[in-house]
């Protein structure tokens, strides 16, 4: 079985700051340092550290070699990942404030996805693969259909959540991974309560497998027949960056080996927990041998 993670690449421009810069505020920063970073980017790391074997599709820019020579040394097969000339690498503004985030995304050359490059990259692809995809790249709704007409299981994290996502062929996807914000986005409801919005997805989606994560509070699996909640291992957080797409890579690569939901979920776990004990994005995942 093979994972093709049809996913972001940016550049991530990370600035330490005392408090969350506000309306009309200027304010020095007490650190900076630009890493590789993207939801798929991440994601497609996090998988291969877990052990899979995960092909990267995308784009970058005149600015993007550095990105191909990054997932390559991680194992990542970027035969799918374009570089174009004509664009600039998506990137993003990130600021860290007492272990929080606060994030301004340009998507670039993420948001030149072309229905051409999918089909190209799509036919070397079949029922016995796995598509994973994030909200960051555009012709979403396209690249659905057409893994599904291959029969590919599909894994969406609906991150970040906007309405286009009510564009896509939801009912198309397998498995939904969302945080308590998407959680309520996709279940279609305003709600922080943890109990309600299970509830709310598991009547919008009762044919769907969903993980959630939800912070301090763990993560949760739910699907038509059960809820399985799996706790934190409680660490001191540095930077929540990566913290969630560590989360799906790790769950996603122990899920699709055994099936095993409750050790994918401890597993998922334990790696989240290491990364946010580190600075910056795709660096701070951990290889399997330290879970």
């Amino acid at each position: 079985m093979r994972v093709l993670n049809f996913g972001s690449l940016n550049y991530d421009h990370v600035y330490e700051v005392d408090h969350f810069t506000q309306p009309k505020e200027t304010q020095s920063s007490l650190s900076y340092i630009r890493n590789f970073g993207g939801k798929g980017l991440n994601q497609s790391i996090a998988l291969a550290k877990a052990g899979l074997s995960v092909f990267h599709a995308g784009k970058v820019g005149n600015d993007g070699q550095d990105f191909i020579d990054y997932l390559n040394r991680y194992h990542v097969d970027t035969k799918y990942l374009v570089k174009d000339d004509g664009q600039a690498t998506g990137h993003a503004i990130i600021e860290i404030c007492d272990s929080q985030n606060r994030i301004i995304l340009h998507g670039g050359a993420n948001q030149d996805i072309g229905k051409q490059q999918i089909d190209e990259t799509l036919a070397d692809f079949s029922n016995k693969d796995v598509l994973l995809v994030q909200n960051e790249i555009s012709n979403m709704a396209y690249l659905i259909d057409k893994a599904h007409e291959k029969g590919m299981f599909i894994a969406f994290n609906t991150a970040p959540m906007n309405e286009k996502v009510f564009s896509y062929p939801l009912e198309k996807v397998d498995l939904f991974i969302v945080n308590e914000i998407e959680g309520a986005g996709l279940a279609g409801i305003d709600s922080d309560d943890l109990g309600t919005i299970i509830e709310a997805l598991k009547k919008k989606y009762p044919d769907k497998k969903i993980v959630l994560t939800a912070g301090e509070l763990g993560s949760y699996y739910i699907d038509a027949s059960q809820v399985i909640h799996q706790d934190i291992y409680k660490v001191e957080a540095v930077d929540t960056t990566a913290a969630g797409d560590t989360f799906t890579g790790y769950f996603l690569a122990s899920y699709l080996h055994d099936g095993d939901v409750k050790k994918a979920l401890d597993r998922a776990a334990k790696a989240s927990s290491i990364t946010v004990q580190g600075r910056g994005a795709a660096q701070s995942i951990p290889e399997a041998d330290q879970l």
